[in-house]
Order: structure tokens, then sequence, then C-alpha cells
């Protein structure tokens, strides 16, 4: 019999799967024997995980085509009367006889409002060099911050501390936080 619950099966039942590890209990590695053993249980439940990510994709993937195929004429449908209802509105905007913003029915509202104008910078490099030799320097913005590579290259640590290496002086806005051991566990596949 299968470990994995199938995914029907799963909707189909009331509660909870039947079977959990107890990962609140103590347990400790002591040699390579029982890492293997612990690698080869660890490898056994992310494919039980994978094989129960790639059932939900599959229905998930039945979903979104059962959407796609329920929404495209409605989607269509929906595109041309928004477009109608906001032509309709922009003329009685522009009459000046009504001259109304907005359309209230008891089924939606068609609102409108000017927007001002804006600029959209296209090429950064190009407006950069552009405003460069052209005398405008106050158009660019330049963002100042800390280098931190080159902070951690240069200082001095003195516990949560970070001082400057030639004053000693602690340097404010600045903390010192210890390194360690960074351990990945990765399951071939």
């Amino acid at each position: 019999m299968s470990d994995i619950m199938d995914l029907s099966e799963f909707l189909a039942s009331e509660g909870q799967p039947e079977r959990f590890v107890d990962t609140t209990a103590e347990f400790t590695i002591n040699n390579d024997d029982e890492a293997l053993w612990a690698m080869r249980r660890l490898a056994q439940a992310q494919r039980r995980i994978d094989e129960v990510k790639r059932q939900a994709q599959v229905e998930l993937d039945r979903i979104n085509a059962w959407v796609a195929a329920n929404t495209s004429t409605h989607g269509r449908e929906v595109d041309f009367f928004d477009l109608a209802l906001s032509e309709y509105l922009v003329r009685v905007r522009e009459n000046d006889a009504d001259g109304r913003k907005s359309l209230d029915f008891p089924d939606g509202t068609v609102t409108s409002r000017i927007t001002p104008s804006k600029v959209t910078v296209l090429d950064a490099e190009a407006f950069l060099a552009w405003a460069e030799a052209n005398g405008h320097s106050e158009w660019v913005r330049v963002k100042r911050e800390a280098d931190v590579a080159t902070l951690k290259k240069v200082v001095d640590f003195d516990g949560d501390a970070v001082r400057d290496p030639i004053t000693g002086a602690v340097i404010a806005g600045l903390q010192h936080t210890e390194g360690g051991i960074s351990v990945s566990v990765k399951v071939a596949d």
C-alpha cells in the first residue's frame, strides 16, 4: 500500500491524513550509518511531498483549463461593455449640458477622473547622459547608501559594536553580527 494519499482521497476524507511523524521527539544522529538512514528518510519524505505537489498541479491545471474555457466568452463580453460604458461616460462628461463625471446604476458604477500628465523614463542611461551634457544635474537623483562590502573589510568589531579602525570610536548606525556555520541539506534527484 502506498504511503501517498491520493488527492481525491484526501479531499473526500473528513479529517487529517492518519500518518504523522512525531517531529517533537528527541533524536540525535551519532554516526554515519544513522546519518545515512536519516538522509534516506528525508529523501523518501521529500519524494512524497513532490508527488503530492505533482498531483495538486495536475488538478490545478484541470481547474485552470475549466476556468479559461468558461470565462473566455464572458471575458470578451466584459471587455466590450466596459469599453462601451467608458466611451459613453466620456461623451456625457464632455457634454456641456450634462457634464456628469460618473454614472451610478443598481448593477454598478462608471467613474471618471482627470489624470495628470506624467513622464516615463524609457532609457535611463540615455537620459542621464543627456541631463549631464545639457547642465540639468538637478533633474538627477543620486542614491546614497552604505558600502557594506567595503565596511566589512576596514572596520573593527567589538562585540556588537563596530569601531573606526583609526580612532577606535564606535560608529553610529552600525551593528556587528557574528558569523557562524551555514548548513544546507539537499536531497539528490
